[in-house]
């Protein structure tokens, strides 16, 4: 059966308003004319055959001149009783194409009421014409979209909170530990060289976990007010990543952390903001020193052809990461291990990663493979005619936008 519209509606509306008022009409005009020429036939049959004089040819007219004034006073009220019944029959019709309209209206209008009240799960529930099925169909999609939302800024806010008291305590520990050197020192409990030294050794390692943290959340705030400048630059990404890795070791403890790139012979020019990329290889890094587990903490760099680009894999050798929690480590806030006194973090080094990749037009993901495994995709340019062979451009990418 086809599917109903208000146009059709009203178009079937008004003509049966219209056809049955005609044929109303019709039925009570024929029906009068018919008990009217049966009357006057049936009158005048009787005058002629008692016409005999002029003087009743007189009376005959007078007759018949009363007859025609009630033929007009018949047809006025047969008029005005089919305008009455016009009137009825209209009314008719138009409460039904009015209950037909007010019905899906009356549900929008107890939907907006109940978005009002902050009731968000129930739908409209509306069976008939196309045009309005779309509105409520619209309507549900946008109360689906604000709950969406509302659900979604409830976790963010309570991320946000969950982050404020982590950083408190990811401050309070190093500051405690400076202190705690500080006043060992005052104290002259390190009264020999080597003792002050390690005392001092201690307390700079701490200032730089402090100064880890507050530039995070310098980053962070330029992300969230937009003001985060991103400047392209074609690199070759198998020499940089060489030099990462060549700077990085030199800082590790054989022991404890080995880093090794695994270029397989690729070269490609990628476009991307080198200090920036530098700061996500940092990110990762630190992530898997975290996280990772391991001693030795073994990290692999390793690049790889794509049909659009490049792909940087940023491998460690730790426990990975729990296969449902695998979905959300790159979510602002997000830590996959809830207690803060097994291990420290912020939840904001892998959502830096991801929102710096596609600033620079790639993207990251991750997965496990004996270990967590990160995949940077970056684009290879498209060289244009007259393109700058050095040049670097500037953007700056709005998170809210």
């Amino acid at each position: 059966m086809e599917r109903g519209t208000v146009k059709k509606r009203i178009f079937l509306s008004n003509a049966m308003m219209v056809l049955v008022t005609l044929l109303i009409f019709l039925l009570i005009n024929l029906f009068a004319v018919k008990i009217y020429s049966e009357t006057i036939e049936e009158k005048f049959r009787i005058s002629m055959s008692e016409l005999v004089n002029e003087e009743g040819m007189e009376e005959l007219w007078e007759e018949w001149t009363f007859r025609r004034n009630e033929f007009i006073l018949i047809l006025g009220a047969d008029g005005i009783l089919c305008i009455a019944a016009l009137v009825l029959i209209s009314q008719i019709f138009t409460k039904n194409l009015t209950d037909h309209i007010m019905e899906p209206l009356n549900a929008l209008a107890d939907g907006a009421k109940r978005i009002r009240d902050n009731d968000l799960t129930q739908d409209i529930e509306y069976v008939g014409e196309i045009e309005f099925e779309n509105v409520c169909a619209s309507f549900n999609e946008m109360q689906a979209s604000i709950l969406t939302e509302q659900e979604k800024n409830r976790r963010y806010e309570k991320a946000r909170t969950d982050m404020i008291a982590g950083i408190s305590h990811d401050l309070r520990t190093p500051l405690t530990a400076i202190r705690g050197t500080i006043k060992g020192l005052i104290d002259g409990v390190a009264s020999k060289p080597e003792q002050q030294k390690k005392f001092l050794e201690t307390a700079y390692r701490r200032t730089g976990d402090m100064d880890l943290l507050l530039n995070q959340l310098f980053y962070l705030s330029k992300m969230e007010t937009g003001n985060m400048p991103i400047s392209l630059h074609e690199i070759e990404i198998s020499i940089f990543l060489q030099n990462y890795a060549k700077a990085k070791q030199e800082y590790m403890e054989s022991e404890k952390e080995q880093i090794k790139v695994d270029t397989r012979g690729i070269t490609a020019k990628v476009s991307v903001d080198p200090e920036q990329f530098q700061r996500i290889l940092d990110n990762l890094l630190e992530n898997s020193r975290k996280y990772g587990g391991k001693i030795p903490l073994m990290i692999e760099i390793s690049l790889r052809k794509t049909p659009k680009g490049v792909s940087v894999c940023f491998k460690d050798n730790g426990a990975g990461v729990p296969e449902e929690k695998l979905p959300h480590i790159f979510e602002e806030f997000y830590r996959g291990d809830e207690s803060r006194n097994r291990k420290e973090g912020n939840g904001l080094g892998l959502y830096i990663v991801k929102y710096l990749m596609e600033a620079m037009g790639g993207s990251a993901r991750a997965e496990n493979a004996d270990g967590l495994a990160v995949y940077l995709e970056l684009a290879i340019p498209v060289r244009t005619e007259g393109a700058e062979k050095d040049g670097g451009q500037e953007t700056n990418f709005d998170r809210r936008g």
